[in-house]
């Protein structure tokens, strides 16, 4: 199984995106939770709340969820990180089961 991160900036962002993951079955779930962030862009110090991504979803299906999330996200330079997770037969069935194509 695999797990992608990212942030965006607004609730609603993170709902928009984990429901199209989830209804186009590309991710069997996609959590979101509130976070505060602080970082350096465009060479200012910024303070600000985003929402960060968790999706699930088959090593399969990876490099088609990584594609269609740079589409999807709403900053100009996104970061998503990935990372392979070991976990159960049941869970990697029902990952598999829910991102298989019809």
């Amino acid at each position: 199984m695999l797990e992608l991160f990212t942030t965006v900036a607004t609730k609603k962002q993170a709902q928009k995106i984990a429901a199209v993951f989830v209804t186009q079955k590309l991710a069997a779930c996609v959590s979101y939770w509130q976070i505060s962030s602080v970082y350096r862009w465009k060479g200012k110090i910024c303070n600000t709340g985003e929402w960060t991504l968790c999706i699930k979803t088959s090593e399969k299906a990876g490099k088609k969820v990584e594609k269609k999330l740079r589409e999807l996200h709403p900053y100009e330079m996104p970061v998503i990180t990935m990372q392979k997770i070991n976990v159960d037969k049941k869970v990697k069935k029902w990952v598999s089961d829910s991102t298989a194509k019809g």
